[in-house]
């Protein structure tokens, strides 16, 4: 059995996060360690960036409202929106990439989902002030668009 890229990289995100939250191996150098070559090889950008932006989700409470498994629908769940076609309340449709998932960061009044109230999303990245943080910006598309359906 194949699995895609993405399913490669939700794994390891599986994986990877859990260990790295609760800091395992934190103090080891990696001269010391005795960990296979995997293991400590370092990840390509784009791995970094996902890596970053989930770290970046949990820890500035985005998990909270779009990460929900509840019936009450605060924010649209990154995977059921990442890498399909949304309704915007102007009524443009528009496909969420890392385009429009980065562009929503930086100017969420534009880019209202039809359906969810903008005001909490506004707040949030009011307070994260992500236009000062082009880094978070890129991770947090990154991760958030690596949720998306394997592209067909």
């Amino acid at each position: 059995m194949r699995i895609g890229p993405r399913a490669g990289i939700r794994a390891l995100l599986a994986v990877a996060i859990p260990l790295s939250l609760a800091g395992c191996g934190g103090n080891q150098s990696s001269s010391t360690s005795t960990a296979p070559g995997y293991v400590s090889e370092p990840f390509s950008h784009q791995q970094q960036l996902i890596e970053q932006g989930a770290r970046l989700v949990v820890a500035d409470g985005c998990a909270a409202c779009h990460l929900e498994a509840t019936t009450t629908k605060v924010a649209p769940s990154f995977a059921s929106f990442a890498g399909h076609r949304m309704t915007l309340t102007d009524g443009r449709s528009v496909v969420v990439n890392e385009r429009f998932v980065t562009q929503a960061l930086l100017h969420p009044g534009k880019t209202s989902i039809r359906g969810y109230d903008a005001a909490s999303m506004l707040a949030a990245t009011r307070h994260l002030d992500l236009p000062k943080h082009p880094e978070q910006v890129a991770a947090l598309a990154a991760f958030i668009e690596q949720i998306g359906p394997e592209p067909g």
